[in-house]
């Protein structure tokens, strides 16, 4: 066999990673070049086992991982039956486990010298088998003749890795092991905990109807049932809260279950939950936090389940109103209705200064804007926060949220509220039909004074702001070059 100590380790790199990434060399057939080609790579090829161990300065393990990294299986048996000592059998053994590699994990159990030992490095080849799926693999670690790994060993981790990637297969086999299976309710649990996250659900039920110790479902706080609730996975849910022993708890955590499944509009868990025969969760936990979520994100059917549970109901005015400040803002109609009609503590229409009709009014949500205003008791103020909702509205060009707030038969919003702002800005962005209402406004709004016959002579601008003598008006340009100080004739 040829040597290739006395080559530079620069030019074995190269050679190296030539050969990994080849097969075949083809060249053209008569070439003197192409001939010693394929002479030097058949060479390389036939050598690779010895090139490798000297690019990883006789490393054998670190040279199992680069053939096996590149798929080159012939020259990874060899470098496992050159194993020099038991640390580079076991070193190996992590190796081939990782890779998913059975047969070669059989070739370093089950050599006559330097035999690898199947529970070294505290079972790390079993956990690490067992994360990635490789049954095959888990099953030889198991089973090896002497020095066989312990599906329980390093509490249980194994279990817990299998668990989380949801191999369902590798979780059996450690839990029916023989000798020394694992325990479901290992590290409290913590399977459990890890496949609910995962949405595991056949590993959740194999956990749960263990046997011998069982896992909880109500381990962690309820860690699991949380997870479940959050993803929206019924089934899951329902089989923690049926759990034949140490059921989860559906007020787990201050009900931070509920709050999870209402915040992203599960409705079927919310209903679970707060119907669950023991430690139901309360739809007023957190003082309407879980109400102020559902709202939030416009979720209309929890709303209405959360203000009508027949006990521990949610207070629609919860938080000074804010849970109809954020459905306001994003101009969920049906949410606004119930809020405001709940039977008992209806939120306020003019809650918190009159926020929820300013910012309805802002994002054009002509609807809630209507049903602030007309609500029979505590109606919103058109004229809150100093015309702030007319302000907005109009810089908007939201023109029928600007006619409904001039024409409230109460606390009206002023047109000339905050020096005129409404107007200036209307006109600076180009909103004419709110301009229009300006107009017509203009003689009845004792702030406003209102010119409306144009000043135009015989050259006069199409503005209106000539002087009557020809030349053109400041603003014949239009509304992007208005100023604040003359707007289409109306003077504040």
């Amino acid at each position: 066999m040829c040597s290739f100590s006395d080559i530079p380790a620069d030019l074995v790199q190269d050679i190296v990673m030539c050969t990994l990434r080849l097969e075949t060399v083809n060249w053209q057939p008569y070439s003197d070049f192409a001939l010693v080609c394929r002479a030097w790579h058949s060479t390389v090829k036939h050598n690779l086992a010895e090139i490798l161990i000297h690019r990883c300065n006789g490393d054998m393990p670190n040279a199992l991982a680069a053939a096996l990294a590149h798929k080159k299986f012939d020259t990874a048996s060899e470098l496992v039956s050159r194993s020099a000592s038991l640390t580079d059998s076991n070193r190996a053994l992590l190796v081939v486990s990782c890779a998913g590699q059975a047969d070669l994990a059989m070739l370093l159990l089950t050599a006559l010298h330097h035999a690898a030992q199947a529970d070294c490095l505290d079972g790390q080849a079993l956990v690490s088998a067992a994360a990635r799926g490789h049954s095959e693999v888990v099953r030889v670690l198991l089973e090896a003749p002497q020095h066989a790994a312990h599906a329980d060993l390093n509490g249980g981790q194994a279990l817990v890795s299998a668990a989380s990637g949801g191999h369902t297969a590798v979780v059996r086999m450690l839990l029916d092991a023989p000798e020394h299976a694992a325990h479901p309710d290992c590290q409290n649990s913590k399977a459990l905990v890890k496949a609910a996250k995962h949405g595991r659900k056949e590993v959740v039920r194999m956990l749960l109807n263990a046997p011998q110790h069982a896992a909880h479902a109500n381990s962690q706080s309820g860690f699991a049932l949380l997870y479940a609730a959050g993803s929206g996975d019924t089934e899951l849910v329902r089989m923690l809260l049926d759990a034949p022993q140490h059921a989860a708890h559906a007020d787990c955590l201050d009900g931070e279950a509920l709050l999870s499944a209402a915040e992203c509009g599960h409705v079927e868990v919310v209903r679970l939950l707060m119907d669950a025969p023991q430690h139901a969760a309360h739809a007023d936990y957190r003082g309407g936090r879980i109400l102020l979520g559902a709202a939030r994100f416009g979720h209309s059917e929890i709303v209405r389940m959360l203000l009508d549970a027949p006990q521990h109901a949610a207070h629609a005015d919860c938080f000074e109103g804010m849970a109809l400040v954020d459905a306001a803002r994003f101009g969920y109609c049906e949410v606004v209705r119930m809020l405001l009609d709940a039977p008992q503590d209806a939120a306020h229409a003019d809650c918190a200064g009159g926020q929820a009709l300013v910012d309805a009014a802002s994002n054009g949500h002509s609807e809630v804007v209507r049903m602030l205003l007309d609500v029979p008791q505590d109606a919103a103020h058109a004229d809150c926060a100093g015309g702030q909702a007319l302000v907005d509205a109009a810089s908007n060009g939201h023109s029928e949220i600007v006619r409904m707030l001039l024409d409230a038969p109460q606390h009206a919003a002023h047109a000339g509220c905050q020096e005129g702002k409404a107007l200036v800005d209307a006109a600076l962005n180009g909103h004419t039909d709110v301009v229009r209402i300006w107009r017509s406004w203009a003689a009845r709004d004792k702030f406003l004074k209102y010119d409306p016959t144009p000043k135009c002579g015989g050259g006069g601008g199409r503005g209106g702001g000539g002087d009557g003598k020809g030349k053109r008006g400041d603003d014949g340009a239009g509304p992007s070059k208005v100023s604040r100080s003359k707007v289409l004739n109306i003077y504040i």
